[in-house]
């Protein structure tokens, strides 16, 4: 068995200066916050292995929270399930989250860009990821949930400042305890507001309609409520940034999407392979596990790069190149095996409408650098800022 790792730490600022895939040494390393797994192959052997854990209840706990509601909610929570109640748990919302309703909400979608977009000024450069990029997925789950369009700035708040946490920053812990707190709250004044006026036919009522059956307890239905709110957001948020910022940048690839708008979802996905939001997908060993050669001990943090995964030359060719007609280009930017995105059907439509609504309507758009700022924390991708000059 190999007994020496060669060295990386994925949560470094200059881990993205890594190329992408397996080190010299082998496509495992090890570091001071545990292993972290660097290939395509052995990423995706880990993510479709269920003695791997899902690592956001220990996030929680190193970040102080060791009891209370929102250790309790993360502790039972869907991400935590394993095995039978997993699967009970996922294949409702699977189903409701399914291809007929993320096409059935293309409409819908295109109706909302309209109206976020009626409130910029094409004659001047516009605050792109503030006037869309943030407003746009709060809008879609306001629409999803049954909830008040007026209350999608308080659902991105929400979910930003819950999901902060994966930011990795200790002193944020008062934040995400009071935004949680303030989410709970919510849900269940909205959850009592629907059981009052009536179901619809809404993910929320039908999570209600779930638990009324008997299929889902009290503290599932706000569990799972709880999931869908707190992912909502800011992660699409910020991915349909690095979307709209990558393909304005790349004129030759602009340009044959304007001309030929059917090759914008094969442009998404291939800037989703390039520039994963989660960068990081985080596991538990929860036993001895041989990888690779190397017993990893049971307890111990395996971290998948997925950004390096994403560009791994064993995997994809050229992986560097934004290559649209990529065969096979199944990145693991939504994770795989049974843990994989619920959302990520639905994600994906949003960032081909945005796309489609500038390819349309403002075919010359570019990112005006100078107001452009795109980062990385926690081992993620982030849209700090993004202006675009809309050149109607």
């Amino acid at each position: 068995m190999t007994t020496t790792l060669p060295h990386f730490e994925p949560f470094s600022p200059d881990a993205l200066s890594h190329p992408g895939g397996a080190l010299a040494d082998g496509p495992l390393a090890l570091g001071s916050v545990g292993y972290t797994v660097l290939s395509f192959e052995l990423g995706t052997t880990v993510l479709r292995d269920s003695r791997f854990q899902n690592a956001a209840l220990k996030l929680m706990e190193d970040f102080g929270i060791t009891d209370g509601p929102v250790h309790d909610f993360r502790a039972h929570s869907l991400l935590m399930a394993e095995g039978p109640r997993h699967l009970r748990l996922r294949t409702p919302l699977a189903r409701f989250m399914g291809p007929a309703t993320v096409e059935n909400i293309r409409g819908v979608l295109r109706e909302v860009i309209q109206d976020l977009a009626a409130d910029l000024d094409p004659s001047a450069p516009v605050d792109f990821h503030g006037g869309i990029d943030r407003r746009l997925p709060a809008r879609v789950y306001c629409y999803l949930a049954g909830a008040p369009a007026e209350d999608a700035p308080k659902v991105a708040s929400l979910s930003e400042r819950t999901l902060s946490l994966l930011n990795r920053d200790p002193s944020l812990t008062p934040v995400i305890l009071g935004a949680y707190e303030e989410l709970f709250a919510y849900l269940k004044n909205l959850v009592a507001r629907k059981r009052a006026e009536g179901l619809g036919e809404d993910m929320l009522s039908f999570l209600i309609a779930q638990h009324d059956a008997g299929k889902l307890s009290e503290d599932e239905l706000f569990n799972e409520a709880t999931a869908m709110l707190e992912a909502s957001s800011v992660n699409t948020t910020h991915q349909t940034g690095l979307v709209v910022w990558t393909l304005l940048r790349n004129r030759e690839i602009w340009q044959r999407l304007v001309e030929d708008p059917t090759l914008i979802p094969a442009a998404v996905v291939e800037v989703l392979r390039l520039y994963p939001r989660p960068g990081i997908v985080s596991r538990i060993a929860t036993e001895d596990i041989e990888l690779n050669g190397t017993v990893v001990p049971a307890g111990s943090d395996v971290h998948v790069a997925v950004w390096s995964a994403n560009r791994d030359p064993a995997r994809f060719e050229n992986p560097a190149d934004f290559m649209l007609g990529r065969e096979r280009n199944q990145p693991l930017t939504f994770s795989t095996g049974s843990h994989n995105c619920l959302g990520q059907g639905l994600a994906r439509v949003e960032m081909e409408e945005v796309v489609t609504y500038l390819a349309e309507h403002f075919p010359n758009a570019v990112v005006v650098e100078e107001g452009t700022e795109i980062g990385q924390a926690g081992g993620r991708w982030l849209v700090k800022s993004l202006t675009v000059d809309l050149k109607p």
